[in-house]
């Protein structure tokens, strides 16, 4: 898959999913309502996460570029190809179906949360920018299928920028729900529970994952009808 079929997948996660990140992070962000100071706190908590998201997502892309390099794994990148296309299918089924195709994700930041839960007490309550920043950054680590499923594609970019743009399309894509407030809160969320709304994007992108996932596959195959081909009338010539 292009990485722009896995940016446009992974901001159609974030914004379809943000009805999900305000079930899981309303708690912290109710705590950053300081007079004064609210938008303030909610940006910066939000720039936090953002530094978590990328530098999570370059490592991961950094991974993949390695597993591609490792000797003995052929195919390295075409099998990290496949894998994005197989991932952006499971979330169009998720939107679809609401299957839940991608909570078994959750278990792989498990242990990086109970790592950074302990710092929680520190900067808890966020009375200051520099705490909701930090408040931010901890809390996007929290063991979420949908986070951890833009995890995974962006190591399928093989790149630490690519892994780390995937990621900041996430973050784009939650944005307005987890900045929003009150009433504003409340129509961003039907817009985006809209069961019609979620079949369109879903059907795009079960698409995007289906062309991403067949195309290659007809690509190697076709190379290799050509090999065979060029085989024989090597071995004739050399006769």
């Amino acid at each position: 898959m292009t990485t722009e079929m896995l940016l446009a997948a992974a901001f159609a996660a974030g914004f379809f999913g943000s009805g999900h990140c305000l079930g899981m992070c309303g708690a912290i962000v109710s705590l950053l309502e300081r007079p004064g100071g609210r938008w303030l706190h909610r940006l910066t908590y939000n720039v936090g996460r953002l530094g978590f998201y990328t530098l999570l997502g370059g490592v991961a892309g950094a991974a993949g570029l390695v597993l591609t390099r490792v000797p003995g794994v052929g195919g390295g990148l075409f099998i990290l190809r496949l894998l994005a296309a197989v991932i952006v299918i499971a979330l169009a089924l998720n939107l679809l179906f609401n299957l839940g195709s991608l909570r078994f994700l959750e278990q792989s930041g498990a242990v990086l949360w109970r790592y950074l839960a302990r710092f929680t007490g520190k900067v808890l309550p966020a009375t200051s920018w520099p705490r909701a920043l930090a408040a931010g950054f901890i809390w996007g680590a929290l063991p979420c299928g949908l986070v951890y499923s833009a995890v995974a594609m962006a190591a399928t970019t093989a790149s630490f920028t690519g892994g780390a743009s995937v990621m900041f399309a996430f973050w784009a894509g939650t944005l307005p729900a987890l900045l929003a407030a009150g009433s504003m809160a409340g129509r961003l969320t039907r817009i985006v529970r809209n069961p019609r709304m979620r079949q369109f994007f879903g059907v795009v992108l079960l698409l995007v994952g289906l062309s991403g996932l067949v195309l290659p596959l007809l690509h190697k195959l076709s190379a290799g009808h050509e090999h065979q081909h060029e085989a024989p009338s090597e071995q004739h010539s050399m006769h």
